[in-house]
């Protein structure tokens, strides 16, 4: 599904130090449920966006199913939900998801039915509702109905949990367990919550400074450190040395 390696981008910053992310490699195999973790400002939002070319990258090769990620066709069967997006207010969710779907090529072709499929698995009953009166957890329930319109192998998400109760997540993730069954579909994540990872990742890897420094299954994580919580702490806390 995806293969980085080499990749560098750097953001030149007046008055300070620049930030640089560099990627030595990474391989996302199909099939896969795969996150990507760290603090605020590691990297992560970035490295996402240039796997898409949205941001270019300054060396390094990309491969996304397949081909270059420079691509158009490379991106045909992915889906991507940023952390920040923005729909038309005015719009009712059905007008919404009516609207944007007509921007991909691989609709399904009863779209209603997909609709319908979909807001009955994220147990939405606001389809006529318009967007400016949607609950923050609601806007992101939609958000994550758009991503998964359209029949795609690919879904990376970022941060697509924000605002969600715990029987709304439940209900999205054992969405996206059925289409990995059925379908083989492969997920790239990032998020905070890291009590969400411990359910549902394969492989986790872990980002500073715009480096990978740590990449482990949830087997070797559960096997070491019982929780990935720990796993994550155990790389990123802060250790106070005491003195006797």
């Amino acid at each position: 599904m995806l293969k980085a390696q080499n990749v560098t981008k750097t953001f030149k910053k007046s008055g300070g130090n620049a930030f640089r992310l560099q990627i030595d490699e990474l391989e996302i195999s199909e099939g896969s449920f795969t996150a990507i973790l760290g603090p605020n400002g590691s990297g992560k939002s970035t490295f996402l966006k240039t796997i898409l070319n949205l941001l270019f990258a300054d060396t390094g090769q990309i491969s996304l199913l397949g081909t270059s990620h420079k691509n158009k066709e490379s991106r045909s069967k992915v889906s991507y939900l940023p952390e920040n997006f923005s729909f038309p207010k005015n719009l009712t969710v059905e007008q919404m998801l009516h609207t944007f779907a007509n921007l991909k090529d691989n609709n399904p072709d009863d779209l209603d039915a997909k609709i319908a499929e979909l807001a009955e698995a994220f147990n939405v009953d606001y389809l006529d509702k318009k967007i400016k009166k949607l609950s923050k957890g609601m806007t992101q329930t939609v958000a994550l109905m758009h991503t998964f319109l359209s029949d795609d192998k690919f879904y990376i998400l970022d941060e697509p949990f924000n605002g969600l109760d715990a029987v709304q997540k439940k209900a999205i993730m054992d969405y996206i367990f059925h289409l990995q069954a059925e379908h083989k579909i492969s997920i790239l994540i990032t998020t905070h919550i890291l009590s969400d990872i411990d359910k549902t990742c394969d492989t986790l890897h872990l980002i500073k400074d715009g480096e990978i420094i740590n990449t482990a299954s949830k087997t070797e994580i559960q096997g070491e450190f019982g929780s990935v919580e720990d796993y994550y702490l155990n790389n990123f806390e802060h250790k106070t040395e005491t003195t006797p």
